[in-house]
């Protein structure tokens, strides 16, 4: 396992100057061992805009598998190597999204008020900026009839929420109604460009344990296997598909300029 660990080919996580290394591998071209006639389509099939789509998609259940601790990247000013990295995921911030466009909002949707609690709640919620005591003397939360403890209560309650609110549904981005809560977390993935095992002593048993080596080991045996599936994905395409250059209408909004109608043009033709 060391000398597997330990001669396993290596490129930069990032770009050459930051000089971390990790495990890697060339699928350059023609490192693949490809056949005359696959090599004669591989040229023109990268550039292809749907060539990547299932190899993407391996990556991505790589990466999922492993929960986003470890990653894979392509890597080289010409994407030629494939890159182990480090990562994880951490909550974006963001607490609902719009179901027409998609946008996401740092804000959540309160909830639809159903009784005299749930009216003050979210007239705080709306309004959460003065000291509790304030509040209770509020016309718009006398209204209710809550006795000052109990609106006391619900300020205090509102407050360790540590969550802004907005007391409609409608999306910043297009401004329809449709707006609405996640059910968990949203979170975001992030990936580190530090290097791995580069100065890794593995006969250290105090730093690497007989299974910490085997962990590692499994996960870069995983990590290698995951890229001969991409080689194999690729020479499949190579098999039965040939790139070639078609024109695709393309339909794009632009602004121009139109002519005022002026009054007196308007009165003219009427």
């Amino acid at each position: 396992m060391i000398a597997f660990l330990r001669g396993h080919f290596r490129y930069y996580t990032m770009n050459s100057w930051n000089r971390a290394k990790s495990y890697a591998r060339n699928v350059k071209i023609h490192n693949l061992n490809l056949t005359r006639e696959q090599r004669s389509r591989a040229y023109n099939i990268v550039y292809a805009e749907d060539a990547y789509t299932e190899i993407n998609e391996r990556i991505r259940m790589f990466d999922e598998e492993h929960d986003y601790r470890y990653q894979a990247s392509f890597n080289g000013r010409s994407n030629g190597y494939i890159v182990l990295l480090q990562g994880g995921k951490q909550e974006s911030g963001y607490q609902s999204f719009c179901t027409r466009c998609g946008q996401m909002n740092y804000k959540k949707v309160a909830p639809v008020a159903a009784t005299p609690e749930d009216h003050v709640r979210n007239f705080i919620r709306n309004k959460n900026w003065w000291i509790p005591e304030v509040y209770p003397d509020i016309e718009e939360i006398k209204v209710h009839g809550l006795p000052v403890e109990r609106v006391i209560e619900i300020v205090k309650e509102v407050k360790a929420e540590k969550t802004e609110y907005t007391l409609d549904d409608i999306c910043g981005r297009c401004d329809k109604h449709g707006r609405v809560n996640f059910d968990k977390p949203h979170m975001r993935i992030y990936t580190q460009g530090t290097g791995m095992d580069m100065d890794a002593d593995f006969e250290n048993d105090d730093e690497w344990s007989w299974s910490d080596l085997k962990n590692r080991y499994d996960l870069v045996k995983s990590f290698d296997k995951m890229v001969d599936d991409c080689i194999e994905i690729f020479k499949a395409l190579c098999d039965s598909f040939e790139a070639i250059e078609e024109e695709v209408p393309c339909v794009r909004k632009a602004v121009v300029l139109r002519p005022i109608e002026k009054k007196e043009d308007v009165e003219a033709t009427g």
